[in-house]
């Protein structure tokens, strides 16, 4: 092989063979592919298989590829459905029918009557928000398109600002995803919209609290969260405007390119027109006093096809502790 500064080393080149998934006795073609002469390939490959790192690398990659064949069980399985990539819709469920068929099952599943007896479907209009929080300063994730890291990087974008001034912009701006109000800013307005918990009442999915268990979501139609999964179960509940959410199953790690933490790095398009992925998506819209269940794990595309005021819950009557032993990354 030519020699050239910028060329990778012979081990680097072998790193990326074990990651290409060659084993020990496929090595030395692994190298000549890329370039290697064929002696030089022969020596880093005998050279290779006596390097206690190698091995553990290839029996790491071994584990891997044995954990996405039985992955791929589930997608082959799926296929086999003949789903119409509809999420399923239960009225009034049960509480042990969800647990047992959609919890422990981590199904997703769309729920309507399970907020009947709230006020805030009702109550909560841009005025009605102004009058009773409307000085509240509040937190939201601003200048969104100013970098397309904008949900990786949520602290680069936290804003402080009075809610009437959000309100005032969702009055005058039809649609961007250039400002929104999110989970991510709970620690401050859980606080500051205290005085709106009183328009929402119990779900019987979730553990009875003393106090508001969940997280506030605000924004004009536009809003968009690109494909990402949660480390806990989690219910989105509609409460103004409309939410499209498209849902792909756990199972399916190794085909979204999961470059970052517990994001996607394949985008809505790009995993509409891949056939593998287009045969388990699965797709739901939810409106005023609709719900979603959302299960850990699961890759999650939320659009706001209207302005819209969501709330978010994670505080099920079932353990839900699936961040604990979650992996660091280094």
């Amino acid at each position: 092989m030519a020699s050239n500064p910028a060329s990778p080393d012979k081990r680097t080149l072998v790193a990326r063979a074990v990651l290409a998934g060659a084993g020990p006795g496929d090595l030395a073609a692994h190298l000549e592919a890329v370039g290697v002469d064929a002696a030089s390939a022969r020596f880093e490959a005998e050279k290779a298989v006596r390097d206690p790192l190698f091995i553990a690398a290839w029996r790491l990659a071994n584990r891997v590829a044995k954990r996405d064949w039985n992955l791929d069980i589930y997608h082959r399985l799926a296929e086999t459905l003949g789903r119409d990539n509809e999420v399923p819709v239960v009225h009034h469920i049960a509480q042990d029918v969800f647990f047992r068929d959609f919890y422990a099952s981590n199904r997703a599943v769309k729920l309507t009557g399970l907020i009947d007896h709230w006020d805030a479907p009702a109550r909560w209009t841009l005025d009605y928000l102004d009058s009773v929080v409307g000085e509240a300063k509040i937190e939201l994730q601003g200048q969104r398109n100013s970098a397309p890291d904008y949900e990786q990087a949520k602290d680069r974008h936290k804003r402080l600002i009075a809610l009437k001034e959000v309100t005032k912009l969702l009055r005058q701006i039809d649609a961007t995803n250039d400002f929104y109000v999110t989970a991510y800013n709970d620690t401050v307005n859980k606080s500051a919209l205290a005085p709106l918990w009183a328009d929402m009442k119990g779900i019987s999915l979730l553990r009875p609290s003393g106090g508001n268990d969940g997280f506030f979501w605000m924004g004009p139609k536009g809003t968009l969260t690109p494909f990402h999964h949660d480390l806990t179960n989690n219910l989105l509940v509609q409460i103004m405007g409309r939410k499209r959410v498209h849902l792909i199953p756990a199972f399916e790690v190794a085909r979204m390119n999961n470059h970052t933490h517990c994001f996607a790095g394949r985008s809505l398009d790009d995993l509409l027109g891949d056939p593998d992925i287009a045969a388990v998506m699965q797709c739901c819209d939810i409106s005023p006093g609709e719900a979603i269940f959302l299960p850990v794990g699961w890759w999650h595309h939320v659009e706001g096809l209207d302005m819209t005021i969501s709330m978010s819950f994670t505080n099920f009557a079932r353990p839900n502790d699936f961040f604990s032993n979650y992996p660091k990354e280094g």
